[in-house]
């Protein structure tokens, strides 16, 4: 009887021990299996560009290549309603020592009919440059550029620039004609847990005036400003940008423009970004509102 029991004894502590080992083998089989999946579902962990917004300066420590669209109606332009779109492609590449990276874009923009203006289409000067990052890192980004004349000079092309030249206030200087300025700027870009914040500090010097409208100056500046939240799939935005000239007729309030945006872009490698652009000023406030659509491919 005592052989008995010793026996169904051990057989039960037999028993738990395959019963543990099992349990052990199934979970260590369970987390190597899930681990890709994880990967897979989550590739921006891998591979996330950082925040990047819709109409303020782009440069940051990360490569990117995109196309950005903008679908502007006019309540009353010239006189009557209008509908413009604007097409931009753009650019960047960053070292891989990540401290320097050149840039460049360029954008398309069409006017459909409307009376009295006429339809047209045309394009924006050319903007290229340079940008250095002396941490390796998003934290602080010194920017030269150079605005060249390629803008549009006809009636119908330089109408169709002029209809979307809201969309990216930054870039007002692309608009007009035979106009060749170089740019300088800093930005810095935070992140602290979910929160992100951009802000550029730039200024326009026109080496040649072309067909500039603005008289009496040759120096503009550029104060932007982005907060947003970086949520699993998706960063949030508000955007405000700032331009306007230092110097030149009347005063600072009538020299300078200012806009609004509220956007999202899907992070990853490829991001696809939507927002609406709000114009704050008395005279545009109520006559334009913009639709913002784009696509990027960004990797750091």
């Amino acid at each position: 009887m005592i052989k008995l029991r010793r026996m169904a004894n051990d057989a039960r502590r037999m028993a738990r021990s395959h019963v543990l080992r099992w349990l052990l083998g199934a979970a260590t089989v369970g987390t190597v299996l899930a681990a890709p999946v994880t990967s897979q579902a989550y590739p921006y962990y891998r591979y996330d560009a950082g925040p990047s917004t819709l109409t303020l300066d782009r440069m940051d420590s990360s490569q990117r290549a995109g196309l950005q669209v903008g679908l502007d109606k006019w309540r009353d332009y010239y006189g009557d309603s209008a509908l413009a779109m604007r097409f931009e492609l753009y650019g960047q590449y960053v070292l891989p020592s990540h401290n320097f990276g050149l840039y460049g874009g360029l954008a398309l923009a069409h006017l459909f009919p409307n009376d009295p203006a006429p339809s047209g289409t045309g394009i924006s000067n050319l903007d290229v440059g340079a940008f250095f990052m002396p941490d390796h890192t998003s934290d602080l980004i010194f920017r030269i550029g150079m605005v060249l004349p390629t803008a549009s000079d006809s009636v119908g092309g330089y109408g169709a620039n002029s209809a979307v030249a809201f969309e990216r206030l930054t870039d007002l200087l692309l608009q007009f004609p035979h106009v060749t300025a170089l740019r300088l700027s800093v930005s810095t870009v935070q992140q602290s847990g979910l929160a992100f914040f951009r802000g550029d500090l730039g200024f326009d010097l026109t080496l040649d005036r072309g067909d500039l409208p603005y008289a009496h100056t040759n120096t503009f500046l550029r104060l932007n400003l982005a907060a947003g939240v970086r949520l699993p799939v998706l960063d949030l935005a508000v955007e405000l940008v700032n331009f306007g000239a230092l110097d030149g007729d009347g005063t600072v309030e009538d020299r300078f423009l200012h806009t609004v945006t509220v956007g999202f872009s899907t992070r990853g490698i490829d991001q696809f970004r939507l927002g609406l652009v709000f114009p704050l000023d008395d005279y545009v406030r109520d006559e334009l509102w913009i639709l913002s659509l784009g696509y990027q491919h960004a990797m750091y």
